[in-house]
């Protein structure tokens, strides 16, 4: 799973476990790593979860849809040994943030099930005015997928911002699930540097974002791709991952140049940081959130170009994001563990 799924974890599980529950994360990848060096191994069980496809170095649907098909029709045997894992660990209940396995297990141990994601707003918000009709068929698809990952929830939470609820939509829209820390964070830059953050996808996108540190002045500093592909470029320097150094330089940025998936949106927003972005190529929810951030939010959103103006945020005043959708998640889990 993403950085982006790590950090609403984090977030969640951090505010369970101050208010005294126990938790246990289940995942792989990225998540794993950022959630063990928060909570320890011991708190980590490693599964298995759904991954992109490529083509030609390029995110391919297709191939994604049909590389991760046995998590639509075979999860059976896929979640016997996070099930195995959970009958001894005897949970209350699960939560899931876009995963098929955690709705398995909540079935078969007979456990109510909460399912947390963004994605739920492709079935549950009414898209942004001017989509094209490529990009609402892929929305009605990606709608599909997520009901496909839990067809049954007592609890369906949308975490993301920008976005309205249809009338007739039974799921609980919280906004932004950012962690606590946020609520301490201020925007500061420096002048020295903006953030990078891009995934190996977006590999041939680093020269031109070379050009736009060289013009800046500023170096750029490089989160989510590998140390060999950021060689090479005299104004780009790699970074290790680490959630604590990453919002760190996200703080001290002057912009950012990223991917606009749904968490930095979130956190971005809160923080007031320009952004530019580049969506993964054929990655449609990425497309759509940028088409979502832009018109909303003009003077701190643009799309990137090697010969792309930074946003001047202060041009325009909005209404402060709503940033409580932690303690919101929260307070609804508790309540139906109560029930």
């Amino acid at each position: 799973m993403t950085r982006g799924h790590a950090a609403r974890a984090l977030a969640i599980g951090q505010e369970l476990i101050d208010r005294g529950h126990e938790v246990l994360f289940c995942t792989e990848g990225d998540a794993e790593e950022l959630l063990s060096a928060r909570f320890g191994e011991e708190r980590v069980f490693k599964t298995t979860t759904p991954k992109y496809h490529l083509k030609h170095g390029r995110l391919s649907i297709w191939r994604t849809v049909f590389g991760n098909k046995k998590y639509l029709y075979g999860r059976r045997n896929l979640a016997k040994p996070l099930i195995a894992h959970l009958k001894q660990w005897q949970p209350d209940l699960t939560v899931s943030d876009y995963e098929p396995l955690m709705w398995q297990a909540s079935k078969e141990l007979g456990i109510p099930h909460v399912a947390v994601n963004s994605q739920e707003f492709f079935r549950s918000s009414p898209m942004p005015k001017g989509l094209s009709l490529a990009h609402r068929i892929q929305a009605k698809a990606g709608g599909m997928i997520v009901r496909r990952f839990s067809p049954t929830a007592d609890l369906r939470i949308v975490g993301k911002i920008l976005v309205e609820k249809r009338p007739k939509s039974k799921a609980l829209f919280v906004g932004a699930i950012l962690r606590k820390e946020f609520e301490s964070l201020t925007w500061r830059p420096q002048g020295e540097h903006f953030v990078v953050y891009s995934c190996p996808m977006l590999e041939q996108s680093l020269a031109a974002i070379n050009q736009v540190a060289q013009r800046e002045q500023k170096r750029g500093k490089v989160f989510g791709v590998p140390p060999s592909m950021v060689e090479g470029y005299d104004w780009l320097d790699h970074q290790p991952t680490s959630e604590s150094g990453f919002i760190t330089a996200v703080c001290h940025a002057d912009f950012a140049v990223a991917t606009p998936g749904n968490q930095f949106m979130a956190e971005t927003l809160q923080l007031g940081i320009p952004v530019l972005m580049t969506p993964t190529p054929k990655q449609f929810e990425q497309e759509i959130n940028a088409k979502m951030q832009m018109q909303a939010r003009p003077h701190q959103y643009a799309m990137f170009h090697s010969e792309a103006e930074i946003p001047d945020p202060s041009q325009a005043h909005h209404d402060t994001t709503d940033a409580s959708g932690r303690t919101k998640v929260v307070d609804l889990i508790e309540a139906l563990v109560k029930q």
